[in-house]
Protein backbone atom coordinates (compact mmCIF):
# COMPACT_ATOMS: atom_id res chain seq x y z
CA UNK A 1 0.00 0.00 0.00
CA UNK A 2 1.45 3.49 -1.06
CA UNK A 3 1.48 6.34 1.85
CA UNK A 4 -1.45 8.56 2.07
CA UNK A 5 -2.81 11.06 4.32
CA UNK A 6 -6.44 10.68 5.53
CA UNK A 7 -8.24 8.66 7.77
CA UNK A 8 -10.73 5.85 7.06
CA UNK A 9 -13.74 4.54 8.95
CA UNK A 10 -13.69 0.81 7.82
CA UNK A 11 -15.83 -2.28 8.35
CA UNK A 12 -13.37 -4.96 8.73
CA UNK A 13 -16.08 -8.59 6.88
CA UNK A 14 -14.17 -11.78 7.36
CA UNK A 15 -15.47 -14.67 5.57
CA UNK A 16 -15.47 -18.36 5.79
CA UNK A 17 -14.21 -20.60 3.19
CA UNK A 18 -17.18 -21.85 2.51
CA UNK A 19 -18.70 -18.28 2.00
CA UNK A 20 -20.52 -17.33 5.62
CA UNK A 21 -20.15 -14.14 7.23
CA UNK A 22 -17.40 -15.23 10.19
CA UNK A 23 -16.82 -11.36 11.85
CA UNK A 24 -17.69 -8.15 11.77
CA UNK A 25 -15.64 -4.70 13.08
CA UNK A 26 -15.60 -1.28 12.22
CA UNK A 27 -11.99 0.15 12.61
CA UNK A 28 -10.31 3.19 12.42
CA UNK A 29 -7.80 3.77 10.10
CA UNK A 30 -5.08 6.34 10.67
CA UNK A 31 -3.08 8.21 7.74
CA UNK A 32 -0.33 6.05 6.88
CA UNK A 33 2.41 8.22 6.22
CA UNK A 34 4.81 5.14 5.31
CA UNK A 35 4.10 2.19 2.61
CA UNK A 36 3.33 -1.12 4.31
CA UNK A 37 1.76 -4.97 3.09
CA UNK A 38 -1.55 -5.93 3.71
CA UNK A 39 -2.08 -9.67 3.72
CA UNK A 40 -5.38 -10.55 6.02
CA UNK A 41 -4.88 -14.13 7.30
CA UNK A 42 -8.36 -15.35 6.07
CA UNK A 43 -10.94 -14.03 3.04
CA UNK A 44 -11.47 -10.42 4.10
CA UNK A 45 -13.68 -7.63 2.73
CA UNK A 46 -13.05 -4.28 3.59
CA UNK A 47 -15.36 -1.49 3.21
CA UNK A 48 -14.65 1.99 4.55
CA UNK A 49 -15.31 5.57 3.64
CA UNK A 50 -12.04 7.98 3.35
CA UNK A 51 -12.34 11.52 5.53
CA UNK A 52 -10.99 14.25 3.94
CA UNK A 53 -7.93 15.71 6.40
CA UNK A 54 -9.26 18.82 6.84
CA UNK A 55 -12.88 17.30 8.26
CA UNK A 56 -11.19 14.47 10.58
CA UNK A 57 -10.89 16.40 13.77
CA UNK A 58 -14.99 17.78 13.37
CA UNK A 59 -16.36 14.27 11.91
CA UNK A 60 -14.55 12.17 14.70
CA UNK A 61 -12.87 14.07 17.58
CA UNK A 62 -9.80 12.72 16.62
CA UNK A 63 -6.70 14.53 14.42
CA UNK A 64 -5.13 12.86 11.71
CA UNK A 65 -1.67 13.13 13.73
CA UNK A 66 -2.71 11.64 16.70
CA UNK A 67 -4.18 8.28 15.02
CA UNK A 68 -1.03 8.25 12.02
CA UNK A 69 0.07 5.09 11.20
CA UNK A 70 -2.23 3.25 13.02
CA UNK A 71 -5.38 0.73 12.78
CA UNK A 72 -7.52 0.50 16.24
CA UNK A 73 -11.18 -0.67 17.46
CA UNK A 74 -13.80 1.76 16.65
CA UNK A 75 -17.02 1.86 18.74
CA UNK A 76 -19.69 4.78 17.74
CA UNK A 77 -23.44 4.05 17.77
CA UNK A 78 -23.81 6.34 14.95
CA UNK A 79 -22.66 3.44 13.09
CA UNK A 80 -24.94 0.31 14.37
CA UNK A 81 -26.69 0.58 10.96
CA UNK A 82 -23.88 0.24 8.64
CA UNK A 83 -22.92 -2.66 10.86
CA UNK A 84 -25.99 -4.14 10.91
CA UNK A 85 -26.21 -4.23 7.57
CA UNK A 86 -22.78 -6.00 7.10
CA UNK A 87 -23.85 -8.33 9.26
CA UNK A 88 -26.80 -9.69 7.37
CA UNK A 89 -24.86 -9.47 4.29
CA UNK A 90 -25.59 -6.43 2.53
CA UNK A 91 -23.78 -5.01 -0.62
CA UNK A 92 -21.26 -2.54 -0.35
CA UNK A 93 -22.69 0.14 -1.59
CA UNK A 94 -25.53 0.12 0.78
CA UNK A 95 -23.14 -0.35 3.60
CA UNK A 96 -20.64 2.32 2.29
CA UNK A 97 -23.96 4.68 2.31
CA UNK A 98 -24.50 3.90 6.00
CA UNK A 99 -21.55 4.61 7.09
CA UNK A 100 -21.12 7.64 4.78
CA UNK A 101 -24.79 9.34 6.21
CA UNK A 102 -23.79 10.47 10.13
CA UNK A 103 -20.44 11.54 8.84
CA UNK A 104 -21.78 13.55 6.15
CA UNK A 105 -24.27 15.17 9.53
CA UNK A 106 -21.15 15.26 11.90
CA UNK A 107 -19.21 17.79 8.82
CA UNK A 108 -22.31 19.63 7.65
CA UNK A 109 -21.39 23.42 7.39
CA UNK A 110 -17.95 22.95 9.01
CA UNK A 111 -15.43 25.36 7.43
CA UNK A 112 -12.04 26.21 8.66
CA UNK A 113 -11.86 29.27 6.26
CA UNK A 114 -9.31 29.62 4.13
CA UNK A 115 -7.09 26.42 5.07
CA UNK A 116 -9.95 24.56 4.24
CA UNK A 117 -10.17 26.05 0.40
CA UNK A 118 -6.20 25.62 0.15
CA UNK A 119 -6.51 21.33 0.87
CA UNK A 120 -9.52 21.36 -1.80
CA UNK A 121 -7.22 23.20 -4.04
CA UNK A 122 -4.68 21.07 -3.34
CA UNK A 123 -6.89 17.67 -3.96
CA UNK A 124 -8.57 18.88 -7.08
CA UNK A 125 -4.69 20.07 -8.62
CA UNK A 126 -3.82 16.38 -7.65
CA UNK A 127 -0.76 17.86 -5.88
CA UNK A 128 0.24 19.60 -9.05
CA UNK A 129 -0.12 23.54 -7.82
CA UNK A 130 2.12 25.89 -6.45
CA UNK A 131 1.62 26.46 -2.54
CA UNK A 132 2.87 29.91 -3.23
CA UNK A 133 0.00 30.37 -5.61
CA UNK A 134 -2.76 29.03 -2.95
CA UNK A 135 -1.01 30.71 0.03
CA UNK A 136 -1.39 33.87 -2.19
CA UNK A 137 -5.33 33.06 -3.67
CA UNK A 138 -6.37 32.61 0.12
CA UNK A 139 -4.84 35.61 1.33
CA UNK A 140 -2.44 34.60 4.08
CA UNK A 141 0.90 35.03 5.03
CA UNK A 142 3.99 32.16 4.48
CA UNK A 143 3.94 31.57 8.35
CA UNK A 144 -0.08 31.73 8.81
CA UNK A 145 -0.62 29.55 6.44
CA UNK A 146 2.29 27.53 7.12
CA UNK A 147 1.55 27.06 11.27
CA UNK A 148 -2.32 26.92 9.80
CA UNK A 149 -1.82 24.03 7.84
CA UNK A 150 0.08 21.97 9.57
CA UNK A 151 -2.76 22.66 12.69
CA UNK A 152 -5.48 21.65 10.27
CA UNK A 153 -4.42 18.69 8.62
CA UNK A 154 -0.95 17.26 10.72
CA UNK A 155 1.40 17.42 7.46
CA UNK A 156 2.72 20.14 5.78
CA UNK A 157 1.57 21.75 2.74
CA UNK A 158 4.64 20.30 1.01
CA UNK A 159 4.38 17.44 2.20
CA UNK A 160 0.67 16.84 1.84
CA UNK A 161 1.07 17.41 -1.50
CA UNK A 162 3.68 15.32 -2.49
CA UNK A 163 1.50 12.52 -1.17
CA UNK A 164 -1.51 13.43 -3.18
CA UNK A 165 0.59 13.70 -6.18
CA UNK A 166 2.35 10.28 -6.12
CA UNK A 167 -1.10 8.88 -5.63
CA UNK A 168 -2.55 10.80 -8.76
CA UNK A 169 0.10 9.09 -10.50
CA UNK A 170 -0.35 6.26 -9.71
CA UNK A 171 -3.82 5.84 -9.85
CA UNK A 172 -3.15 6.97 -12.86
CA UNK A 173 -0.82 4.38 -14.15
CA UNK A 174 -2.39 1.66 -13.00
CA UNK A 175 -5.01 2.67 -15.68
CA UNK A 176 -2.78 1.88 -18.54
CA UNK A 177 -1.20 -1.20 -19.92
CA UNK A 178 2.20 0.01 -20.41
CA UNK A 179 2.50 3.30 -18.29
CA UNK A 180 4.28 6.51 -20.30
CA UNK A 181 6.05 7.40 -17.22
CA UNK A 182 8.11 10.01 -19.11
CA UNK A 183 4.51 11.81 -20.14
CA UNK A 184 3.23 11.19 -16.65
CA UNK A 185 6.37 13.08 -14.71
CA UNK A 186 5.18 16.03 -17.55
CA UNK A 187 1.52 15.90 -16.73
CA UNK A 188 2.14 15.89 -13.03
CA UNK A 189 4.69 18.43 -13.11
CA UNK A 190 7.80 17.16 -11.90
CA UNK A 191 11.11 18.41 -13.23
CA UNK A 192 12.03 15.27 -15.68
CA UNK A 193 11.56 11.67 -15.21
CA UNK A 194 14.05 11.14 -12.88
CA UNK A 195 12.65 13.34 -10.58
CA UNK A 196 9.56 11.65 -10.20
CA UNK A 197 11.06 8.11 -10.02
CA UNK A 198 13.21 9.41 -7.19
CA UNK A 199 10.50 10.99 -5.27
CA UNK A 200 8.16 7.94 -5.79
CA UNK A 201 10.91 5.50 -4.64
CA UNK A 202 11.55 7.88 -1.84
CA UNK A 203 7.84 7.60 -0.93
CA UNK A 204 7.29 3.65 -1.51
CA UNK A 205 10.54 1.83 -1.49
CA UNK A 206 9.68 0.76 -5.47
CA UNK A 207 10.37 2.53 -8.66
CA UNK A 208 7.08 3.43 -10.22
CA UNK A 209 7.78 0.53 -12.76
CA UNK A 210 8.57 -2.08 -10.09
CA UNK A 211 5.41 -0.31 -8.12
CA UNK A 212 3.14 -0.53 -11.16
CA UNK A 213 4.24 -4.14 -11.54
CA UNK A 214 3.60 -5.13 -7.85
CA UNK A 215 -0.07 -3.54 -7.86
CA UNK A 216 -1.12 -5.25 -11.61
CA UNK A 217 0.11 -8.65 -10.29
CA UNK A 218 -2.08 -8.17 -7.04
Amino acid sequence: MVPFWYLSLVIWREWTVSGEIADVKLRLHGPQPNPYFYAPQRPTELIGIAIAPELAQNALGISNEDCAGQIVEWQNDNFDNALHLANRGAQVDAIAEAMARPVLDMTTDVVNGNIDLAVAMIRRMRGTASLRAIRERIGLSERQFRTGFKKRVGVSAKAYSRIVRANAVIAQADQTKIPDWAALSYQYGFFDQAHMINDLRSLTGRSPALLNIERKAE
